[in-house]
């Protein structure tokens, strides 16, 4: 993903000692390709005695010694006249003072510019820009010459492209963009332009389809499209700097979702409502918001993938406008009142003027979802099943926004918990840890079943019951194995129309499964009951789920809420 942007500069070790010689006697500065301390950069622009930062350190006061060219030296310079450079100095104030009008109307806040040239010398140096940096590079999308002529016109900040360069991979500050056409009639390397060459335009996602997901969002045409180029980018800061927060985080298994309900009691709070039972479906729908808040408190992979495309894919998926809109507003402000400017408030916060386009916004979070599973895999040493986690995360968005599916919409496809399906992989990978085990879950994600899936897929419900009598796995985690292969079986059942088949292992799902999990799978076979089998079956479905003891707790915890 993060392609080769960061390209090598010409290096002061090519420049002849003539050059140097030159260089220093006409600017005063020095090219010093000894100093590689602070920067890896080959052309490290230094000024002699700059300041390098904009405000002094106690009362030392460091200024440029500028020496006047000798005689030979100016004689050989280039013919350029006094007047061309009065001209070229007024075009690029001119310039500078436009582009700074745009900075101080967009709010970034910068130093105020400094009399003497300002050398950032070491990575502390850069701090005082970085808000001002970040707003003309990823949030304007300005190229790197601009922005460097604009901080030497407006700031006296004097630095070399290469220099920029490293900060800009420093700070993380990767522009999420599709690459930049050649002119017709010219291909390669040569046929980029001098500025698109030093930016690197950097490259999307692979294995993505650029002109139906990337172009249109993230040209710049309105602040909506701004905004989504600030989501990306933040999706990609997020994964990054929770890495970064501690390494341990790339061996924890932090994806598993079966103990974690926000999700579903969101899904069951969506089915309920299906069903005109908004009571129950209210009441629900308020312990999912409950939730929400230990989530935001210490995200990790699972609750930022939850949180920021998840539920909302849901909602739109169930046609909850309205419940999306309160949930993106609540979730927004607790955000920004736990953690101000955060890449999880700007993934939020970019989908502000999407909440009236359901088709625009189903998109975005299926690129969002791609960022994520790109930015995962793209780190080493991350678990191989979090980073397969991820990609079937993209998986199930991407099947959920296939044209060809949206169609002829298969009701299976969405009234399980298909988004929640990454869990699978964790679950079956970790407990089993079996290959053929995992050749059943790619071929459940992926909805294509081999003839024989049924039959292997039944004789490993025989291999957990003999892994429990030999004592290698824990009863928990045995109940859990045992209703992941019998949903296994029921859903491939259900592509094949063998009704029979659908309601045995549905049945048999039911006993094992308990709270939410059991309003969800109830109502799903209640439904196929009503349209395959019997009424009164179906009906025998309703009355039992209705007096379920976990809905009961349910009213009983919201009861409690709305007393105190």
């Amino acid at each position: 993903m993060d392609s080769d942007i960061l390209d090598e500069g010409t290096s002061p070790e090519s420049l002849s000692p003539r050059s140097h010689f030159v260089g220093n006697h006409v600017s005063g500065l020095i090219f010093d390709d000894d100093d590689d301390d602070n920067y890896d950069d080959d052309d490290g622009m230094m000024i002699k005695d700059a300041s390098t930062s904009p405000s002094s350190d106690g009362d030392k006061r460091l200024f440029v010694a500028r020496r006047q060219p000798s005689k030979f030296v100016s004689q050989r310079m280039a013919g350029v006249t006094v007047s061309q450079h009065k001209a070229a100095r007024a075009a690029n104030l001119k310039s500078a003072g436009k582009s700074a009008a745009s900075l101080s109307a967009t709010g970034s806040r910068a130093p105020h510019p400094s009399r003497t040239p300002l050398i950032p010398r070491k990575a502390e140096d850069w701090e005082p820009w970085k808000s001002i940096l970040y707003e003309l590079y990823i949030t304007q999308n300005r190229i790197l010459r601009d922005i460097i002529n604009l901080m030497d016109t407006t700031y006296n900040l004097k630095a070399t492209p290469k220099m920029y360069k490293n900060q800009f991979a420093r700070w993380n500050f990767f522009k999420y963009a599709i690459k930049r056409k050649p002119p017709r009639g010219k291909t390669g390397r040569a046929a980029k332009g001098a500025d698109e060459e030093d930016d690197g335009a950097p490259v999307a996602a692979h294995n993505m389809n650029h002109d139906d997901l990337i172009s249109p969002l993230l040209l710049h045409k309105s602040s909506q499209s701004r905004a989504m180029q600030a989501g990306l980018t933040a999706v990609r800061h997020f994964v990054n700097g929770y890495v970064d927060l501690d390494p341990v985080h790339l061996k924890e298994d932090v994806v598993f979702g079966y103990h974690d309900p926000c999700y579903r009691y969101f899904k069951t709070a969506m089915d309920l409502f299906d069903l005109k039972e908004n009571v129950e479906g209210g009441r629900v729908l308020r312990l999912a918001f409950l939730q929400i808040e230990p989530k935001v408190l210490e995200p990790d992979l699972k609750s930022f993938s939850d949180l920021c495309f998840l539920v909302p894919h849901l909602l739109l998926e169930s046609d909850r406008k309205d419940i999306l809109s309160a949930y993106l507003q609540y979730l927004t402000r607790l955000a920004t009142v736990k953690f101000g400017n955060h890449p999880f408030t700007e993934v939020l916060s970019s989908f502000a003027d999407l909440t009236d386009r359901p088709e625009e916004i189903m998109r975005y979070i299926m690129t969002l979802s791609k960022v994520n599973a790109d930015t995962i895999a793209g780190l080493k040493s991350m678990l191989a099943r979090t980073q397969t986690w991820a990609q079937n995360q993209y998986l199930a968005c991407q099947r959920s926004t296939d044209p060809a599916t949206a169609v002829a919409r298969v009701t299976h496809d969405h009234h399980m918990i298909r988004l929640e399906a990454q869990s699978v992989y964790w679950a079956q990978n970790l407990i089993m840890n079996d290959p053929e085990s995992d050749d059943l879950a790619s071929q459940w994600l992926h909805r294509k079943f081999d003839t024989d899936f049924a039959e292997r897929c039944e004789g490993f419900l025989v291999k957990v019951k003999d892994r429990v009598a030999a004592g290698t796995i824990p009863g928990e985690f045995a109940m859990m194995m045992e209703c992941l292969y019998i949903g296994w079986l029921n859903d491939y059942y259900e592509t094949q129309e063998d009704w029979e088949n659908v309601f045995k292992w549905a049945r048999r799902g039911l006993e094992l499964s308990t709270n939410e999990q059991y309003i969800i799978w109830s109502i799903h076979v209640e439904g196929l009951m009503r349209k395959h089998g019997t009424a009164e079956e179906a009906e025998e479905l309703r009355v039992k789920r209705l007096q379920h003891e976990w809905l009961e707790s349910v009213r009983l915890q919201v009861d409690k809420l709305s007393m105190n």
